[in-house]
């Protein structure tokens, strides 16, 4: 299990199991976000909101929303935007900043070269 919170406790995610490894990406937002990745399906992860709901952002090719606490302002997690079968769209991406620590620590970290070549680098 891989629990993870924004810094108010607004928003929470519980995913069913641990992912093998983590995603460290360097596109234009990832690296802003200083976000790191773990992915599941959609339907192995449950998302619980407080009292606000999250918003979402998105850009370019409009593919993904990347969600933020409408309270405290952490990026959470981001979900595709298209529809079905599409690839990549049964995910949802949890940003394991917002995890314990200790729940993470063990869990190797890819890079992903998001910004030029699309390919993982390690």
């Amino acid at each position: 299990m891989l629990t993870a919170s924004c810094h108010c406790g607004n928003i929470s995610i519980v995913a069913n199991n641990k992912p093998q490894t983590l995603t460290s990406c360097n596109c234009s937002i990832c690296n802003r976000y200083g976000a790191i990745w773990a992915y599941f399906k959609t339907a192995d992860v449950k998302i619980k909101v407080k009292k606000a709901q999250p918003k979402a952002y998105f850009w370019g090719d409009e593919m993904i929303n990347f969600m933020h606490c409408s309270v405290c302002g952490c990026v959470t997690h981001y979900t595709g935007r298209g529809e079905g079968d599409q690839e990549g769209m049964d995910r949802v991406a949890v940003n394991t900043r917002m995890s314990p620590i200790n729940e993470v620590a063990d869990i190797p970290i890819r890079h992903f070269d998001g910004a030029d070549t699309w390919t993982f680098l390690d």
